[in-house]
């Protein structure tokens, strides 16, 4: 079976994710179930849900943030993030290490969430079927 291959326009730009191939999917489930576990289910809570206010919003993606910081330092967090990011093509160029903080830094630093999100959509799409993917969308929207 191949790896598919999305696009999406996330601000001025158009990104490019291709699936991971199987070893690396599986090593970077873990790896986010272990940060992330507890976290998404309070992310993806309130966020996304139309009928919640602003406030509520906001409470949600706080509290869900604060729970990555229980077992987890900003630097396991950040490198778990970037190595999500790597690989992913900005422009049809493919983001490397080294064209990382260039391309994310300053006002652009928002955008690496938003392209977190959607590599987790695009390799785990099958995962997160029916609210859960609805509402991972709407977090990526809301960033």
């Amino acid at each position: 079976m191949s790896c598919k291959t999305e696009n999406k326009q996330i601000g001025d730009h158009e990104y490019s994710v291709t699936q991971w191939p199987a070893e690396k999917a599986m090593t970077m489930k873990f790896r986010l179930t272990k940060v992330f576990g507890a976290a998404i289910t309070s992310l993806a809570g309130n966020v996304g849900d139309n009928d919640a206010d602003d406030e509520k919003q906001v409470m949600a993606l706080s509290n869900g943030l604060s729970k990555l910081f229980d077992g987890n330092s900003p630097e396991e967090i950040t490198e778990l993030l970037k190595n999500c990011v790597v690989g992913v093509a900005c422009d049809g160029k493919r983001i490397t290490d080294a064209s990382f903080n260039e391309l994310f830094s300053g006002d652009d630093l928002i955008e690496v969430y938003k392209v977190f999100v959607f590599v987790v959509q695009v390799n785990y799409s099958n995962l997160l079927k029916g609210q859960l993917a609805e509402r991972l969308a709407a977090i990526q929207e809301k960033l």
